[in-house]
């Protein structure tokens, strides 16, 4: 379940911020090429970080990226609203990606954090690690899809953009609370 909604939300919220960055930017090429390129920065990057936290105590780390991307998530228009408009002067491939840092990457790397540590928690609990890995990956991109297109075709028509924000952020948080329900065995507690 945890890894449905951090994969729905993920997808999601790089269709939103682009409806973020609109009013500022607009839609250009620029824009949407730094909203691809920030996330799978962000998403590669978190990748990385989540399989060596995932040495560690996975499910401690597991709670702290899903609050802080639920948190920013959350927050992410007033963080626009507050930051894009001095962005939106300058040139705009420039402000393209700058924006992409302040509005996506945090949260994107820390839904990226996510899977590895999720593939551990299965691997102590012995399941088999690629099919563990496999099961992830497939049930965050279903996630993706689904979450994806009720955001698109529900969500952002019927309550708009910064209520869609806060729909996400609360689903991620959603997570974080499932994620404290998690038991692993007393030495696998690392």
């Amino acid at each position: 379940m945890i890894s449905f909604i951090e994969g729905g939300v993920l997808l999601s919220y790089e269709v939103v911020s682009a409806k973020i960055y609109v009013p500022f930017l607009g839609a250009s090429i620029y824009v949407w090429t730094s909203i691809l390129t920030v996330t799978l920065m962000g998403l590669a990057l978190g990748y990385r970080i989540g399989g060596q936290l995932s040495l560690r105590q996975p499910k401690k780390y597991l709670t702290y990226a899903l609050a802080t991307a639920g948190v920013l998530v959350l927050s992410s228009t007033y963080i626009a609203e507050a930051v894009l408009p001095d962005l939106s002067d300058s040139d705009i491939k420039s402000a393209a990606i700058l924006s992409g840092f302040v509005i996506l990457f945090v949260p994107v790397l820390s839904m990226g954090i996510v899977s590895p540590l999720i593939v551990e928690m299965l691997n102590q609990m012995n399941d088999k690690l690629a099919s563990a890995t496999g099961l992830i990956f497939g049930i965050g991109t279903l996630g993706g899809i689904v979450v994806l297109l009720i955001t698109v075709f529900t969500f952002i028509p019927s309550i708009g953009v910064q209520n869609s924000t806060f729909v996400l952020g609360g689903f991620l948080l959603l997570a974080t609370a499932l994620s404290s329900l998690i038991k692993l065995a007393p030495n696998e507690e690392k």
